[in-house]
Parts: structure tokens; sequence; C-alpha cells
């Protein structure tokens, strides 16, 4: 890993601030007392790039399998969402209604590798379906074997 950012004078200035007494004054007539701030927004996601805090590329989310119900299965949908959480995998779930493809290609935006699936058979069933949305391959499986598959 790189230097620590606190070493680095040589990117100037990431954040700054301070006290403007009668700043106002130059567009308007009262004198009015002033703070601020700044971030340097460009130069502080460069170095946490460099340092390799961000990498690129690479989407924003942390989750690992994106949760997507088609149906009246949301409690089943947190059921699941939980399990998997309780087994230390990050997911998400879909709340928003739409059709399949704009939440597969939601999936698809984010990176993940995986989605599930939640209908009505499945929560029927107690079963999930799993996509691959690397090699469109889907699996209709249990939640232990889904635990076991993203473990």
């Amino acid at each position: 890993m790189k230097q620590p950012l606190m070493n680095s004078p040589e990117i100037g200035s990431v954040c700054s601030g301070g006290r403007y007494d009668n700043l106002a004054e130059y567009y308007t007539k009262a004198k009015l007392p002033g703070v601020g701030i700044s971030i340097g927004l460009t130069r502080l996601f460069f170095q946490l790039t460099e340092a390799g805090f961000i990498k690129e590329g690479k989407s924003s989310t942390t989750s690992e399998v994106l949760i997507i119900p088609m149906g009246d299965v949301m409690d089943y949908s947190i059921e699941v969402s939980n399990k998997l959480r309780e087994n230390n995998i990050s997911c998400e779930i879909y709340f928003e209604e739409g059709k399949a493809k704009k939440k597969f290609s939601y999936g698809d935006k984010l990176g993940l590798q995986y989605v599930i699936v939640i209908g009505d058979e499945e929560k029927e069933n107690r079963r999930v379906s799993i996509k691959n949305l690397k090699t469109g391959d889907q699996e209709n499986l249990n939640i232990d074997q889904v635990v076991s598959k993203l473990v």
C-alpha cells in the first residue's frame, strides 16, 4: 500500500476552511460574519484510488448478491436476506416495482455475479432460484445450499 495520505504534501490541500469576516460586504451593504469550508473531491478521490481504497471500474456496492422478489413475496425475501447476512454474505433486496429485465440489469450494473429470484413457487417450496449473471446458469436451491455456494 502507498504511504498514508497525511504524509503526501505534494497533493496539496484536500480540505480547508476558515472564518471570513465581512466577506458579504462585497455583495451587500450589511456587515456579516462568515465561515466556509471546501473539499477537493477530485484530489481526494484520486488519492484514495492511488492508495487502493477505491478500485477503478468496480461497482460502489458491497453486496455479493441481489435478491429480486417477483410478486407478493417480500416476507420470504427478507427471511432469505437475513439468513444470508447471518452467514456473512452481504446482499440487498430490489424493492422497486418494474420489469424483470430492469431488475436483472441493475444486478449486472452493480457488477454482481449472482442474483436470487424469489417468486410465489419459490416461497411455497421454501427455495430460491439463483442465477449466475456471468454464465446465465440458473439453479433452484434451498437456502442452505445457496449459503454453501456463496461462502
